[in-house]
């Protein structure tokens, strides 16, 4: 590769490339294309900094997934990663079981992924596809892959904002290779196999060329929350001031107790008072019991905590259950303790890959070569779950005279309750088909351009996915609310199904054991369909245009042509025909999905027509301090229109200039500086535009400011100014919220959402030295600094930001976002009802920092060789604004280290390899964050009445990998161990954190093993 060792990245995956002391002569006439570049040259001189990953040295720590490998480099383990962990446990983009590369934090959208040089379809489920999903290429078939760590849309087109990943395929295979690799987890869970083959064939003459052909199987078995420790029981983890651990502990096991989600429980809504009565569910410390949870057999709660007794028909009135949360003893017995349907819950899902690719060239005379290549895949995951959901109905008795639910037999008093069950009917699966196929010529000019070449291309992909959910009906838990009678006879709204009744408090119901006839009525599941395709041609030529004193003035040159579609189609249930209905009229159909986001078709295709140019100067050549310089400049016009399906409304972006300038000065042999500076672009995601109507519901103590605002204001969480703007609102500073949920509405931004911009720049010191009394070592060590900034991002403000804009704004209440929600006027008054949440753009994002990286190779003689390679990034600043005022720097937060750095030393010797790689992530700490939102770490609540202190820092993490190879004959055998020291992700507290994500014990970021020490081995063979 004509790159040198000093401006690549040199990840524990890095191949080592060396830069010969002067200009080489054997690379005289042998005119490459380097990522970041369409100019074909001889020289080693890119501006940009080109990061080289070899999945060779990949294998040798354990990794032989294209994911894993790619997002464990520095430039990328610095951010948090889409894996599939993180898209099965989360709404990612690309649905579950997806992993992307984000470079520098700014978004999976804003890299480009090519294939061999050219753009590849995103692939995924579900309406939000856009990003390329690495799980359709393995790691078997790769030969490489070079990430450009600056802007490049003048080069490559839109998304290229913070970098290009170009995935390098294997082509010139000779003979038939064979590959298989066990890692396996030494507790249980996420253990990787893979078998892999190529068989490759070259032929010279007027016909020459090659063909290869390779296949792969990639199979990781699921890892469940229940099989590690640290997935599965999320204690508080918190201290007093002293530093010592104060976790509530649960008397039933004298253990800290498990702080997962409730279950099993009953919310309580107090209206005793209607008759004049004292409410007997507040507790002796004076605080509102506001849910009760039923003593099962064996876990004697009244031994803990005192029971509810009522003195009149009004008050509650509910044998068995006692009340929860709103003490220190009563939140120890709190019905968050593991329950089975925890443990079995998925954090890695099982997946499932088949892969097959080809390749093939053939000379058609002197000057012509046709192309062709192949691939199609498979990828499979499944995803174990559970969840609550809930309703609202009258107690049995509500008014002491007979009104009520009369399915409710075993709670009364003048009560509304919410019922929360929890159900393990939460499995969600996903097939996704993508298929690729490039066909093309290139060639020369012979005698008639001599040195100019060219080549033109079209390529077709193509990802069909379908996804299948586990959902429950929402019609049924609907007719099931706020009954006052029996339901036999009746059907549900949607399904027209048979009504079933039944007891939503009983203790067996509550606990998840249903009867087949209420599961029948309340669970269905329902398979989703998405199709993403993309085609696109290009025809561009290179070459010398003359040749200045110091070399030859290189340019290229193109037009490239794409269209992308996108369909996606809902499950039945999501997206259900209404009983009776007409199937072809679009308002015949609702979301009957409980407690999910809703969505309609989302449909639509996007054409985009380019011109672009580049241009390579030499400027000067062999005077002093200058032995070489030159300039390079690239442009790009860019020409957009986006189409909807439903209703054929076009929005069309046109004149959309990009461009980038370089240069390289090699002052000597050891010495270079180089630098670059850009403009990007990214038209929006077909889903940004298309995305059909979506609903979802939030908690309104999670959006709203304005309630209990006196309290707030007096606790300095709010402004003046956010009070004042509540009370001119007609709000009360006691107002206590109103409804529970809000509806959040969603949706696409078809002629709203325009393209975003973004500028970047490098600056970078390159030594390279060379020692007369060190023959045999090689040293070469690069600086690069960075920064990208990106305007006009397209994104979602949220409707807790949308909110609290309004009432934190000067212009209230005629601020833009203030018309973006609407609060009720009738009962509940004020609640928020609805919040309009949709693409526009709004934000504004900057990533800066400095890449080192470092390679010595020493030649050891009788001992062989040793090499040593070093990456490390520290970021400067990770800030983002959702709009003016909202500046916010995420750098050195959890998921956002300030500093990473990868390390690995090979020494090999005969045909002996020992490899030893060092993953550091660096420590982080969001304590800053949590003061801004909670005034300080030390706070007080009602079951840490005394006070406790969260641990909101987390120390660097060490990642160990050995291995060794032995080359026989056609034989090649690794073993080793990942994670040696069966290192733990890292503890943050679990209560009252809501700055860092966790799972069980655990941060849950992209950059923390979650599977501990494995050992694998990889068999090559070769025939």
């Amino acid at each position: 590769m004509a790159q040198d060792t000093a401006e690549q990245s040199a990840s524990p995956d890095t191949q080592r490339v060396e830069l010969p002391e002067t200009q080489p002569e054997e690379a005289e006439g042998k005119a490459i294309v380097v990522t970041g570049s369409r100019i074909k040259t001889s020289t080693f001189n890119s501006p940009s900094p080109i990061a080289v990953i070899d999945p060779e040295i990949a294998e040798k720590r354990g990794v032989i997934d294209t994911a894993e490998m790619i997002q464990a480099s520095p430039i990328a383990s610095g951010s948090a990663q889409v894996t599939s962990a993180i898209s099965s446990n989360f709404v990612t983009d690309g649905g579950p079981g997806a992993s992307t590369i984000s470079l520098r934090g700014l978004g999976a959208n804003r890299t480009l992924v090519l294939l061999n040089s050219r753009r590849a379809g995103p692939a995924g489920t579900r309406g939000a596809v856009s990003a390329f999903d690495l799980n359709v290429l393995p790691q078997s078939i790769i030969q490489q892959v070079q990430i450009e760590k600056d802007g490049a849309s003048s080069v490559y087109g839109s998304d290229a904002v913070a970098g290009v990943v170009n995935i390098l395929t294997k082509t010139h295979t000779e003979g038939l290779e064979l590959s298989a690799t066990a890692n396996v987890s030494q507790d249980g869970g996420a253990d990787q196999f893979r078998m892999s083959g190529a068989w490759g064939t070259e032929w010279g003459g007027s016909l020459g060329g090659h063909v290869m052909i390779a296949a792969d199987y990639y199979k990781q078995t699921e890892l469940a929350q229940g099989q590690r420790k640290y997935l599965d029981c999320p204690e508080d983890y918190i201290f007093d001031k002293s530093g010592s651990r104060i976790d509530l502990v649960d008397p039933r096991t004298n253990s800290q107790r498990c702080a997962q989600l409730s279950w099993g429980q009953v919310y309580l809504y107090d209206y005793s008072y209607l008759y004049g009565v004292d409410s007997n569910t507040i507790g002796t410390n004076g605080r509102r019991i506001g849910r009760i949870g039923y003593s099962y057999p064996g876990e004697n709660l009244g031994n803990y905590v005192p029971g509810i007794v009522a003195t009149n028909p009004w008050q509650l009135n509910a044998p068995g259950f006692y009340g929860m949360g709103y003490s220190p003893a009563s939140g120890a017995i709190d019905h968050l303790y593991k329950n089975p349907m925890y443990g079995a819950a998925t954090v890695i899902p099982q997946t499932k890959r088949l892969t097959f690719y080809g390749d093939a060239s053939v000379h058609l005379g002197e000057h012509v070569e046709a192309y062709v290549e192949g691939l199609w895949n498979r990828r499979e995951t499944y995803q174990n779950g559970f969840r609550q959901f809930w309703n609202y109905t009258y107690t049995g008795n509500f008014d002491g005279g007979g009104f009520g639910d009369p399915r409710i037999t075993n709670i009364t008093g003048a009560y509304i309750l919410s019922p929360t069950p929890i159900t393990d009917h939460a499995d969600s699966s996903q097939r996704v088909d993508y298929w690729r196929a490039v066909g093309g010529l290139r060639g020369d000019f012979g005698s008639f351009l001599n040195g100019w070449t060219w080549d033109g291309y079209v390529q077709y992909s193509k990802s069909k996915g379908s996804y299948t959910n586990d959902q429950i009906y929402k019609d049924s838990v609907d007719q099931q609310t706020f009954r006052t009678d029996f339901c036999t006879g009746e059907f549900s709204a949607v399904r027209h199904a048979p009504c079933v009744d039944m007891n939503w408090t009983d203790p067996a119901f509550l606990a998840g054991e249903f009867t087949q006839a209420q599961r029948d009525y309340l669970f269905g599941v329902e398979t989703g369909h998405t199709d993403y395709s993309q085609l696109n041609g290009e025809l561009s030529v290179t070459g010398s245009v003359i040749t200045l004193p110091a070399g030859d003035l290189g340019v290229a040159g193109g037009i490239t042509v794409r269209r992308d579609s996108i369909y996606d189609r809902p499950g039945d249930i999501t997206y259900a025909l209404i009983y009776g209905e007409d199937p072809n009229d679009p308002d015949s159909y609702i979301n009957n999905s409980w407690g999910n986001t809703s969505s309609g078709i989302t449909a639509g295709n996007a054409v985009t027509k380019e011109v672009f140019a580049e241009l390579d100067v030499p400027l000067i050549y062999n005077t002093p301090f200058v032995q070489q310089f030159t300039v390079s400049g690239s442009a790009r016009l860019t020409n957009y229109t986006a189409t909807r399906k439903s209703d054929g409304a076009k929005a069309s972006d046109n004149g959309n200039w990009t461009y980038k300038v370089g240069a390289n000065w090699q002052v000597n042999d050891w010495l270079r500086f180089r630098g670059t500076y850009g403009t990007s672009y990214r038209a929006p995601a077909l889903f940004e535009q298309f995305l059909a109507n979506q609903s979802s519901f939030i908690g309104q103590r999670s959006i709203d400011p304005c309630i209990n605002y006196g309290t707030a204001l007096a606790a300095g969480t709010i402004s003046q100014l956010v009070a004042d703007n509540c009370a001119s609102d007609g709000i009360g500073p006691t107002y206590p919220g109103g409804a529970a949920t809000a509806t959040v509405l969603s949706g696409g931004g078809l002629g709203v959402v325009k393209a975003e911009t973004s500028t970047a720049k490098s600056v970078s010191l390159i030594l390279t030295p060379r020692f007369d009394f060190l023959p045999g070592t090689r040293i070469n060590l690069a600086v690069d600094y960075f920064d990208i900034r990106v305007k006009g991002e397209i994104s979602q403000l949220g409707a807790a930001n949308i909110v609290f804009g309004c009432y934190n704004s000067n212009f209230f209440a005629t601020d833009p976002l203030c018309s973006l929600f609407t609060r009720q006027t009738t009962a509940p008054v004020n609640a928020i009802s609805v919040v309009h949440d949709s693409f526009i753009n709004v934000n504004e994002q900057e990533n800066e920092g400095v890449d080192v990286t470092a390679n010595v190779a020493q030649d050891l003689g009788s001992w062989g060789r040793a090499e040593f390679t070093a990456e490390m990034t520290w970021q400067m600043k990770d800030t983002k604004a959702l709009y003016a005022g909202t500046l916010e720097d995420f750098n050195g937060r959890a998921g956002e280290p300030i500093w990473t750095g990868g390390f690995n030393l090979l020494w090999t010797k005969g045909t002996w390899s020992f490899y030893y790689g060092l993953n550091v992530i660096g420590g982080t700490s969001d304590v800053d964050a949590f003061i801004q939102d909670n005034g300080a770490t030390c706070l007080t609540s009602a079951l840490f009445p005394s006070g406790y202190c969260e641990k909101l820092r987390v120390s660097p993490v060490y990642y160990h990998s050995l291995s060794i190879t032995k080359e026989l004959a056609n034989l090649n055998i690794t073993l080793g161990v990942t994670n040696l020291f069966n290192t733990k992700p890292p503890r943050v507290s679990v209560y009252g954190n809501g700055e860092i994500s966790t799972f069980g014990q655990s941060v849950f970021s992209s950059q923390y093993d979650l599977i501990g020490r494995r050992g694998f081995v990889t068999v090559k063979a070769k025939f």
